[in-house]
């Protein structure tokens, strides 16, 4: 997650316009660790910025994953999901309710890229899709 001054320096350097609505929007999304839905980041944000429409945080989302700045997770609801983390890590996600978590594990990030004729890789990232604790726990078979 990127300081103001560095995010400002990103977006000279690519020289795309920086608003307000994109900063706060870069700025909610570091701040949450839950892996928001645009329309998550759009209900947060609209108390404070009332004129903020959900179709411009969406655009603001993409600007930002195709500027590195963010990462898009898949998740099984229909939404896209963000994470302002780029840097290489892998994630857990709840097929039950939904919630994705972080995953930092090194041995992950060492594993070998396939060999696919004609692909070039250039990164991977591993989803684990299961059930969390709750879901698990709601889920199992109740004693009589």
């Amino acid at each position: 997650m990127k300081t103001r001054d560095e995010v400002r320096a990103l977006f000279r350097t690519k020289k795309v316009p920086l608003t307000h609505q994109r900063l706060a929007v870069y700025e909610e999304l570091s701040s949450r660790n839950d892996h928001p839905s645009a329309e998550s980041l759009h209900a947060s944000l609209k108390r404070a910025y009332p004129s903020l429409s959900l179709a411009t945080v969406y655009k603001t989302l993409q600007t930002l994953h195709q500027m590195g700045m963010v990462a898009r997770v898949d998740s099984p609801a229909a939404q896209a999901r963000y994470d302002a983390i780029v840097d290489t890590h892998h994630h857990s996600v709840c097929a039950g309710c939904g919630k994705i978590d972080d995953l930092f594990d090194a041995s992950l990030d060492r594993l070998p890229p396939p060999r696919l004729e004609g692909f070039v890789v250039l990164g991977h990232s591993v989803h684990f899709h299961g059930l969390c604790a709750r879901c698990a726990k709601a889920s199992a078979p109740k004693p009589r």
